[in-house]
């Protein structure tokens, strides 16, 4: 019974895919000065904060579990440089079909969005698309367009200071268009299975006011566009602009109505798993491989993968691998103000909210109850997000503490309410009805509480960050976040010696 009790702690503090994700993303910030030249100033900084968390956790540089990822992370680093450094010079001129994965909202007269670009020959090619809008077309995301332009190749986004630059490479996009037309296809091919199932939670998400229609699709298929700009300063200005990017809360949701459908059909372990897995990947698919999505997706999948082979269930572990994984995958994705923000919300929750919630069931000797679990969460969260929001916009919205507190859990309840319209209106279309008018009266809620939000005084302060200030704050909070394993890691290592 003992070896089994050190077995299980092992098997819950070894991270070896979160050290690669430590080490790499130290190892590709040291790349970035590469391809951007640092002053020497910035260089101390980065090895005195790299030594600093090598000696705070605790690694010897003998150890495999250091050399071994460093290799790997270097490897990945190189990569990164090449692909910078070697860039086409000249566009070309193309013609095929265009299909769009992404549109944004730009200037008048204009349309904006990537996707993909289909040759005569078959030949896709990930596309930035800036073009004329007639009013003519409706610009959608499940209809096909003829093209034709010039590609031009993007500049390398080390040596732009557009976060916009980060955001395309981080989801492989290399080209970008001058010159471009774009009309619709005469005769469509008929769309594919995934197109009708996106066009179909589309249709369940609309409901009888067009401004709560558009909030609705944007909390559930994260799509901001269709917002107005009165309501993303709405949301902006009270720090609740997370609503809107798909992460965990709706891909827990899904996982979690498949897995007990899964239980109700009394499927053997390994179908469950599948059908789980089957139908994240179904959704993830049909709102976009956004950051968020892609960290909710692959923490499910490890997850489900802890449950399937018997073993025990560790946030952290499956959240350090998430990490690994994705830097291991698309390097480039580090940059991606998406990711940051995702990732660092989420490890401040389990590395700083949790154990604050531990400390304080220690000191009190009872459990935290529920209510207060809530609010020492919502702090851990809303600390880091108020860091990359004064760092990249400037703002800071000291009513989002507040706003979290309470609209989360409510759009919890939006999102199951939206998954529950799809359903009903493949399975049963006349109880439709009953569930739209629920969902307009919560929906009407959350846009009133937001706006009340607004006009509270001292709803959005101005405030900036230097860049070497955010970036030691990054690097005191990775050493916070990883010297926790290590101290278990030294207590398994005691106990199994003794």
């Amino acid at each position: 019974m003992l070896a089994d009790c050190f077995s299980n702690t092992i098997v819950n503090v070894r991270y070896p895919f979160g050290r690669f994700g430590f080490i790499c993303a130290f190892t590709l910030i040291g790349a970035q000065g590469i391809l951007a030249p640092r002053s020497y100033l910035d260089w101390a900084l980065y090895f005195g904060c790299y030594g600093l968390f090598l000696r705070g956790t605790c690694t010897r540089l003998s150890a495999k579990s250091f050399w071994v990822p460093q290799l790997c992370s270097l490897g990945i680093a190189a990569w990164m440089i090449h692909t910078c450094t070697y860039l086409p010079k000249h566009g070309c001129y193309q013609r095929g079909v265009f299909q769009f994965e992404k549109l944004f909202r730009t200037q008048p007269g204009r349309v904006g969005g990537f996707g993909t670009l289909t040759l005569a020959n078959r030949t896709t090619i990930p596309l930035y698309v800036h073009a004329p809008s007639t009013e003519a077309i409706v610009w959608k995301d499940t209809q096909p367009y003829r093209f034709s332009g010039y590609l031009q190749p993007l500049r390398n986004p080390f040596r732009s200071s557009q976060n916009f630059s980060f955001y395309l490479w981080s989801r492989f996009l290399r080209w970008h268009t001058t010159r471009v037309s774009l009309s619709l296809v005469p005769e469509p091919s008929p769309p594919n299975w995934l197109q009708r199932c996106r066009q179909s939670l589309f249709t369940a998400l609309t409901t009888k006011e067009d401004r709560l229609s558009r909030i609705y699709r944007a909390i559930l298929m994260g799509k901001k566009e269709e917002l107005t700009k009165r309501q993303i300063k709405h949301f902006f200005y009270t720090g609740t602009m997370h609503l809107f990017a798909v992460s965990g809360l709706h891909v827990g949701i899904v996982s979690t109505f498949f897995f007990f459908v899964g239980r109700l059909l009394c499927l053997p372990a390994c179908f469950r798993w599948l059908l789980t897995c089957g139908g994240v990947f179904l959704y993830a698919s049909m709102v976009g491989f956004s950051p968020s999505t892609v960290r909710a997706s692959l923490m499910v999948g490890f997850v489900l993968l802890a449950q399937l082979f018997s073993r025990p269930i560790n946030g952290r572990n499956a959240f350090f691998n998430t990490i690994g994984l994705t830097l291991a995958c698309n390097p480039f994705a580090l940059w991606d103000v998406g990711f940051q923000l995702s990732y660092g919300t989420v490890a401040s929750i389990l590395c700083i909210g949790i154990p604050l919630s531990q400390w304080y069931a220690r000191c009190q000797k009872q459990p935290v109850s529920p209510w207060r679990l809530t609010l020492i969460v919502s702090f851990a969260a809303s600390l880091m997000s108020s860091l990359f929001s004064i760092y990249y916009w400037n703002l800071f919205s000291p009513w989002s503490f507040l706003a979290n507190l309470f609209l989360i859990p409510f759009a919890s309840g939006i999102v199951v309410l939206g998954m529950i319209s799809w359903l009903i209106s493949l399975l049963a279309p006349p109880l439709f009805p009953v569930i739209e008018w629920l969902s307009r009266i919560s929906l009407s809620f959350l846009l009133n509480s937001v706006e009340m939000l607004e006009r509270l005084p001292g709803a959005m302060v101005h405030v900036s960050m230097p860049p070497r200030i955010f970036g030691f704050c990054l690097f005191v909070f990775a050493w916070i976040i990883a010297q926790p394993g290590r101290q278990e890691e030294k207590l398994v290592v005691f106990s199994k010696n003794n």
